[in-house]
């Protein structure tokens, strides 16, 4: 029997109620995630609503999004393939169907946020910042497979999405990433800023996976 993705798993799940605000990304690809409301959810569609602006895409019709938000438990996935659209100036309407379903469990004793064992400089551009305040440079302080904890000399504010590219030591691949900030405080005139994932490839989340793995690995050996 062929297993039809279905959001009945997540049905119960607050971020998946009417009114909820959700980032979709429009693509695959690191890029500004367009904040939607949840008009209504079933099994097999999903409907949402955003106010158009310039910078999103006009046509989205038989495009490929995402959605993806962390609980304490687990990070919940979900592509959709978008079905209908529909404007009423200047808010539009998108009807979607789940075609991939993820939940990865996360076991927070064993992936809070460790130091990596090397300084690891983390280039990142701010979406939707002026240009004079949109780049700066972070250093990793503490990573785990979900979450970077980051810190910057640079002006930035929770909530903020950041673009984020950055090599793990021994490694020649770049990890390219969205991040949103979820905490902001500061300490030794230094902000020091926690960042969940929203969209990242999924071989570059394998090098910080098999990173952290090691590094957990090392230290309680």
């Amino acid at each position: 029997m062929i297993d039809i993705p279905s959001l009945n798993p997540f049905m119960g799940d607050k971020r998946l109620q009417r009114g909820a605000s959700l980032p979709l990304i429009i693509s695959k690809q690191v890029q500004t995630p367009v904040q939607v409301l949840v008009e209504h959810a079933k099994g097999n569609y999903l409907v949402v609503s955003y106010e158009m602006k310039p910078e999103t895409k006009a046509e989205l019709l038989g495009t490929t999004v995402r959605i993806r938000w962390e609980t304490d438990a687990a990070v919940n996935t979900i592509d959709l393939e978008v079905v209908s659209e529909q404007t009423i100036w200047p808010i539009k309407l998108l009807g979607m169907i789940p075609i991939s379903v993820g939940v990865e469990i996360t076991q927070k004793r064993k992936q809070d946020p460790i130091s990596p064992d090397l300084g690891i400089s983390v280039p990142y551009k701010v979406m939707g910042a002026r240009p004079i305040e949109e780049k700066g440079e972070a250093v990793l302080l503490k990573f785990s497979p979900t979450r970077l904890v980051l810190g910057t000399d640079g002006y930035v504010s929770k909530g903020d999405f950041l673009h984020l590219s950055f090599k793990i030591p021994k490694q020649a691949q770049e990890i390219v990433m969205m991040a949103k900030i979820v905490e902001k405080t500061f300490q030794d005139n230094q902000t020091i800023i926690e960042l969940i994932f929203t969209d990242i490839n999924e071989k570059h989340h394998e090098l910080i996976k098999d990173y952290y793995k090691k590094l957990s690995t090392t230290a309680s050996s």
